[in-house]
């Protein structure tokens, strides 16, 4: 019988070994298999969003993994006293951002402080001190003082607290006839973060007496030698005249210290804040003669008006309405008493009126109406909006004779 070779059969199974890397980036692979056919891998590919929020508010989502593809919506919410400004990652400024998935992607919500533009500040002392040894800074306006120096005493601190508190009366958002964001416009040229004088802030020296009655005098072309460093300290200020306490020419009554402030303060308001505030008001109200022709300015012919219907008296400014040189002066005493006109504010001077300065007939806006309407219209329209009225009562509490009165002044 013959043997048949027996043969042994072997399945050798082979396995592999898969090698993978990690990152952000998600893969989850799905398959389906049976006897008959095989279905394709299916890939879903996942990222990451990570979101946060800076100083000064919060967003919606911190974020997570999401598919490819997906659309997440995000939202930045500021906290009080802070405002959204964009954000980083992406150049939206919408506070609400609708992304679509499709890498992963970091963003950051920014915020910053709302700046206090109506600001009460408290006085500081001025270190080191250059003549002026204190400041308080109120809605825009920085007032510095004279200290004890060139043989005369500081100016008391209830005095500087009054300039303040006329101040804020003369800037108050909520009083009748004031166009808010005409007066934030006027308030932000004061600060001088816009406007024509953008980068010098507006500044209000307060001293004692008069110029001569510091030895030496400190607005004499030699100060800077008598005292050195205030004119770097000045220029970078935009300045006007002095508000004085006790002025020499003064009889020391509530309407004399009246009249010393308002007329000095109004001068700063005017030229360096209401020409800025409403639109076309900075070339409306040129006053800067000695750097352009300001001969056709609305300011100039209407204050020429005045002057030719004889409502506006110039001998004090040397009796020429054609030198350049004197307008600026001119201009900004016009100013002045075109709003004490506007205001009725002429019982304030003495025996109620300033003639031949600034004519009788003139002290009313209906006078002011019929004898200089240029000046009628200018008020109207550029300094209505922005500068607000005070109340006479509350001025005679302020100021009284004898230095009396309160400032009623309140620091933030």
């Amino acid at each position: 019988m013959k043997k048949l070779p027996i043969y042994l059969s072997f399945l050798l199974l082979l396995t592999c070994a898969k090698d993978s890397t990690e990152d952000n980036t998600s893969e989850y692979v799905s398959s389906q298999t049976n006897t008959t056919n095989t279905n394709p891998t299916t890939t879903i590919t996942q990222y990451t969003l990570t979101v946060t929020a800076g100083e000064g508010g919060s967003v919606s989502t911190s974020g997570g993994t999401y598919n490819q593809g997906t659309q997440v919506t995000i939202t930045a919410t500021a906290n009080d006293g802070y405002r959204f400004t964009g954000w980083e990652g992406n150049t939206s400024t919408s506070e609400s951002l609708t992304i679509t998935i499709n890498s992963n992607v970091t963003y950051q919500a920014l915020f910053e402080v709302i700046p206090n533009y109506y600001s009460s500040g408290d006085i500081v002392p001025i270190e080191p001190i250059i003549f002026y040894d204190r400041e308080l800074n109120v809605n825009g306006v920085k007032l510095i003082a004279a200290g004890e120096i060139g043989g005369q005493e500081a100016v008391p601190d209830f005095w500087i607290y009054k300039t303040a508190r006329v101040f804020k009366l003369l800037t108050d958002k909520d009083a009748e006839d004031i166009d808010a964001n005409y007066q934030l416009n006027m308030i932000k040229t004061l600060k001088g973060e816009i406007g024509w004088h953008q980068g010098r802030p507006t500044g209000q020296r307060i001293a004692r007496g008069g110029g001569d009655e510091y030895s030496p005098n400190f607005l004499n072309d030699n100060r800077n030698q008598s005292y050195p460093g205030i004119e770097a300290f000045e220029d970078a200020l935009a300045l006007d005249d002095m508000v004085w306490y006790k002025n020499v020419d003064s009889m020391g009554t509530g309407d004399d210290d009246i009249n010393e402030i308002m007329e000095h303060v109004l001068h700063t308001l005017h030229r360096f804040g209401v020409r800025g505030g409403v639109e076309g008001s900075t070339e409306a109200l040129n006053i800067e003669a000695e750097e352009e022709d300001i001969s056709n300015t609305e300011i100039f012919l209407a204050m020429k008006e005045a002057y030719t219907n004889g409502v506006f008296d110039i001998e004090g400014y040397g009796g020429d309405i054609n030198n350049t040189n004197a307008w600026p002066v001119m201009l900004k005493e016009y100013q002045y008493l075109l709003t004490y006109g506007m205001w009725e504010f002429s019982e304030f001077w003495e025996g109620g009126s300033l003639s031949p300065e600034w004519n009788d007939n003139s002290r009313t806006p209906s006078g002011i109406l019929a004898n200089n309407p240029l000046g009628y219209q200018l008020y109207n329209t550029y300094f209505k909006p922005v500068i607000s009225k005070p109340s006479k009562e509350t001025l005679r509490e302020i100021f009284q004779d004898n230095d009396q009165g309160d400032s009623g002044y309140e620091p933030d």
